[in-house]
């Protein structure tokens, strides 16, 4: 009985030393999550120049743009990206991008094309129009997209309503 006793309390003892050790690993994968997730809140856009506008069609063209990122978080994708432009509260275009790829923990400018396309209503002539007295403070964006770390593992990102302006050069 004396060594069934002993056993027990062994046991009992090993038993707790494997859930401390399972609740420090837990621990240490929280805290790490975590300080990865406060790294991806420090994701910056420090300039954003548009490079050159190619006409594809009379209601369509490719914006190439520069975008410098300072990431200071893990490598990550972004796909799904979708921006319908507003001016005065209306739909005035749909402009969409491929899949981009941010290296991870770098500062870097990158060239994306976009896909730009006039909504419908809006006509060559309005365009050219708002182009001779373009006025940036009119348009905001309504932004979507996904970025992704791993596989499918990531986040929705949307924004709604974002001024233009928050995105030219000053």
């Amino acid at each position: 009985a004396k060594i069934c006793k002993k056993y027990v309390i062994f046991v009992r003892i090993m038993l707790m030393k494997k859930a401390l050790k399972i609740s420090l690993l837990l621990l240490a994968a929280c805290m790490l999550l975590t300080s990865c997730a406060s790294k991806y809140k420090k994701i910056s856009v420090s300039d954003f120049e548009v490079e050159s506008i190619l006409p594809t069609s009379l209601r369509s063209c490719t914006v190439n743009v520069a975008v410098n990122i300072n990431n200071p978080a893990p490598a990550f994708k972004v796909k799904e990206i979708e921006a319908t432009v507003k001016r005065g509260g209306e739909v005035f275009g749909l402009v969409t991008a491929d899949p981009v790829a941010i290296d991870g923990k770098s500062e870097r400018t990158y060239h994306l094309p976009l896909q730009a396309q006039l909504a419908e209503g809006i006509g060559v002539i309005q365009l050219l129009t708002i182009y001779k007295s373009f006025n940036p403070e009119e348009f905001t964006l309504d932004l979507k997209a996904r970025a992704n770390v791993a596989g499918n593992i990531g986040k929705d990102i949307d924004y709604k309503d974002v001024p233009l302006t928050k995105f030219l050069k000053k």
